[in-house]
């Protein structure tokens, strides 16, 4: 699956760097840098904030997650990450008719890869858009008190994942961020531990321009 999602943010890589070149065209720059914008740097940083797995109803925890990419345009740049969702409990009937009930855990972690496109709206602000994949690791556990019966499973698979945010410029190389961002059917499929993912976080973008 690793190796998956490499190829996946090489690619995205490739795409940005294409686009960035057709959109900027007629610049002496192409010759002189590859196709890359003289605006083109790279970024870091780490956010903190609610994460939520839909299917299991204890609420909200704790979730954060640390990232890098690059900004090829002023609109358009790629990003590599990875996400901390922590825990999540549940209920679910163990038979048909609901006789027996079982609780449930599952805690996730992602790493992502996505294009990120901005959209400038004020000096210093820009809103954010991504779109890509998320792979997914789950590790699972069922526990049925009435008849002592406890399973626990590990799972893995890739899964897409859209976000949207805004960033503001508060000094030459630093950003507040704050964005959310979901994955869709994340958890062993056709199971009590498929679920969407959300994460809702604020943090520090630290860039080279």
């Amino acid at each position: 699956m690793f190796k998956k999602s490499a190829v996946v943010a090489s690619a995205l890589l490739g795409l940005g760097l294409i686009i960035s070149s057709s959109v900027e065209a007629g610049g002496s720059y192409q010759k002189q840098n590859w196709g890359v914008s003289p605006q083109a740097h790279l970024y870091g940083g780490g956010s903190l904030g609610l994460s939520n797995q839909g299917a299991f109803d204890d609420g909200l925890t704790v979730g954060g997650k640390i990232y890098g990419g690059m900004k090829f345009s002023r609109l358009l740049g790629a990003e590599v990450g990875y996400m901390r969702i922590g825990e999540a409990k549940g209920e679910a009937k163990d038979t048909p008719d609901g006789r027996l009930k079982a609780d449930l855990t599952s805690t996730m972690d992602a790493i992502y890869a996505t294009a990120v496109g901005y959209l400038p709206v004020a000096p210093h602000m820009d809103l954010i858009g991504k779109a890509g994949v998320a792979r997914w690791s789950q590790d699972s556990s069922k526990d049925v008190k009435d008849i002592a019966e406890k399973s626990s499973a590990s799972d893995q698979g890739i899964s897409p994942l859209i976000g949207v945010g805004a960033q503001y410029r508060v000094g030459p190389n630093m950003h507040i961020r704050g964005e959310w961002e979901h994955t869709f059917g994340a958890g062993t499929e056709d199971t009590d531990f498929e679920t969407g993912i959300d994460l809702m976080s604020v943090g520090l973008t630290f860039s080279t321009f």
